[in-house]
């Protein structure tokens, strides 16, 4: 018996003189067809969203996986408190190493592949080289960034946490620092090498991408007063 040969399933029911409109009809040759209605963009078309204006698009936390649109949860305050810190003592560091190049983008869209595209959106992207600045006018870039600070805070982004270190890598992102926020730990990853894990009061080295730059793990926990 097909669906649409069942007095339950079809919208008329002869037995009762009655249309089934509270039930659900699946005719054969619709039966095992799913429809997926999500568009799918390219990373300008969803600059161009993002840039919009649209008041339900939070466009911090909207990121594009193979052209799907994707929103990430709400960070919470230790995952703000980690990017503030990191932030000051970049800063910090830069101020006193003139020689030293670079300087931080927040939450800015990386375009990390293409055919469909993915655009990951992590806390931090540290650019060096270039000109100077060039990044921070941007939605999404693909400009690679020489460090990415990552922050693994929410459920959603410690579920995928793999997936956005590999495009990172795979993209040609030299340093990814992710930042653990549940266990207070560091993991220092580069392409090529095992990941190396920093807690309590050692220190994150910079290197390779800024020669003498050095963060102690603790520091990066600090809530602002």
């Amino acid at each position: 018996m097909t669906a649409f040969d069942s007095a339950a399933t079809h919208p008329y029911n002869p037995q009762t003189g009655r249309y089934n409109s509270h039930r659900r009809c699946f005719l054969p040759s619709q039966a095992h067809i799913a429809v997926d209605p999500t568009p799918i963009l390219t990373a300008e078309e969803f600059a161009v969203l993002g840039a919009g204006g649209d008041e339900d698009l939070d466009v911090q936390r909207a990121e594009l996986l193979q052209g799907r649109l994707s929103i990430l949860e709400a960070p919470d305050l230790i995952h703000g408190a980690v990017v503030l810190n990191f932030s000051k003592a970049l800063a910090a560091y830069l101020h006193k190493a003139p020689d030293e190049q670079g300087y931080a983008a927040f939450e800015i869209g990386l375009i990390v592949s293409r055919g469909p595209d993915t655009v990951r959106r992590p806390p931090v992207s540290v650019f060096v080289g270039g000109e100077r600045f060039a990044e921070l006018d941007r939605t999404t870039t693909d400009t690679r960034p020489a460090l990415v600070l990552e922050i693994a805070s929410t459920n959603d982004r410690r579920r995928m946490m793999r997936d956005r270190v590999e495009s990172y890598l795979n993209w040609g992102v030299r340093t990814v620092w992710v930042v653990d926020t549940a266990e207070k730990t560091v993991y220092g990853i580069q392409q090529g090498k095992p990941p190396r894990t920093f807690s309590g009061d050692q220190s994150i080295p910079g290197s390779p991408v800024f020669a003498d730059f050095k963060l102690p793990v603790s520091a990066l926990f600090v809530m602002p007063d």
